[in-house]
């Protein structure tokens, strides 16, 4: 007899490309088409951040509705319906004609990512035990590199021989793909199938917080550390896509380099940051998620210093973007775990997805911010500097997490 897959690894695999195709979009094709959308538009970087800004107000909007469905419905029905929105307003982006419909599809693309992350990280946390959780995830973080790193090598060949348009119309489809993949592969949980979570066989009760005992939803909003890590989380969000958004941007308009040189930075980011995921993710696992999560903080600033004092030097410049990735790629996972690590299994859905919410809102703001700035001042480098500020922020809330025994007893 062969050897059985578990189905945490097929639930796992079909979460990875997911995650693949949400980031190819989210990442990929914004960074990356908004030099020749702005071009052929006739848009400001004010308006280009407003269409960036409205995304999230939409992902806000949902994500708490997203994690409260997976709890109630779970994640495969939420993710593969949702996938619609996603497909929908992705394709509908290169029928774009003006500010106002770049808006509204940017929109709906919003409200359909808004199911997959908060649904997708409850969802994989389920199938793996707790101390396989940050390893999950690791082998999870390299998806939304690889996607968006690898649109740096297809969508400038895609707007060299064909235009920005169908870059859109490329993913949209991919997309569509999603609810398919979803609907067949996806399972709410591993019980649902007469399972227990890989990593924890044999048990029926996983260890975690004494908290979990008729923990209610709206309880949450009176603990410390669920504003210490929202908090925390919203100034990483603003830094993080400070760069992931507009790198390609600044290369272009401010640095003078070429389209394609410039996308190859996002290409950079997204190589480092799949090992960069991995390790970090692994690493949490062995002396915690705090620590882990403050020295990523303090490293990202160190990089968003070094990619501005680089300028036109692409040789640095490469350097700072891979430092930054490598860091990327577990900040977004590292928030996943430690939210599972600090909220009973009950409210996981919600207790991320109104965590999410703190991201949203900071990446939200981040664009319309710096829009604004380089709109008034003429360059990045005062946005940047935003951006060294904020991730020093989210490290200076991480310090005061307590860890979640102390919590429980306190």
């Amino acid at each position: 007899m062969g050897m059985k897959i578990h189905w945490a690894w097929v639930v796992l695999a079909s979460s990875f490309v997911t995650l693949f195709v949400n980031y190819s979009i989210r990442i990929g094709a914004y960074s990356l088409l908004l030099p020749k959308m702005i071009e052929d538009l006739q848009i400001n970087l004010t308006q280009a951040g407003l269409i960036r800004g409205v995304y999230f107000f939409a992902y806000i909007l949902f994500s708490p509705l997203m994690g409260w469905l997976t709890d109630r419905i779970g994640g495969r029905w939420v993710i593969s319906f949702f996938c619609l929105f996603l497909g929908t307003g992705t394709f509908l982006m290169g029928r774009a004609s003006n500010l106002h419909t770049a808006i509204l599809y940017h929109g709906i693309m919003g409200i359909g990512a808004a199911a997959i992350w908060t649904p997708t990280i409850t969802l994989i946390q389920k199938w793996f035990g707790t101390t396989r959780r940050g390893m999950a995830l690791g082998i999870l973080s390299p998806s939304y590199a690889m996607g968006f790193g690898l649109m740096g090598l297809i969508l400038p060949l895609i707007i060299e021989y064909e235009s920005w348009r169908m870059g859109w119309f490329f993913l949209g489809i991919s997309g569509w793909g999603l609810v398919a993949l979803n609907g067949l592969f996806l399972k709410n949980s591993p019980e649902e199938v007469g399972l227990h979570p890989w990593g924890d066989a044999g048990k029926t009760v996983l260890p975690h917080s004494p908290q979990k005992v008729n923990f209610r939803s709206w309880d949450l909003l009176r603990m410390p550390s669920f504003w210490l890590i929202g908090i925390s989380y919203f100034f990483i969000s603003i830094a993080a896509y400070m760069i992931s958004d507009f790198i390609v941007v600044y290369g272009v308009m401010e640095l003078k380099v070429n389209h394609a040189a410039a996308s190859a930075l996002i290409t950079m980011m997204a190589l480092s940051g799949i090992v960069g995921g991995m390790v970090l993710m692994w690493l949490s696992d062995s002396i915690g998620r705090k620590k882990v999560l403050i020295m990523i903080h303090s490293l990202v600033a160190v990089s968003i210093l070094w990619i501005l004092l680089a300028r036109e030097d692409l040789y640095f410049l490469r350097i700072g973007m891979g430092g930054f990735g490598f860091l990327y790629g577990a900040i977004w996972p590292m928030y996943g775990a430690l939210t599972r690590d600090f909220f009973p299994e009950e409210v996981a859905g919600v207790a991320f997805g109104m965590m999410t919410i703190f991201y949203g809102i900071g990446a939200m703001v981040n664009p319309i911010l710096a829009g604004i700035i380089v709109d008034l001042t003429g360059s990045f480098r005062w946005a940047f500097g935003a951006g060294i500020l904020t991730s020093l922020a989210a490290g200076l809330a991480a310090i005061f997490l307590k860890n979640p025994l102390e919590q429980a007893g306190h």
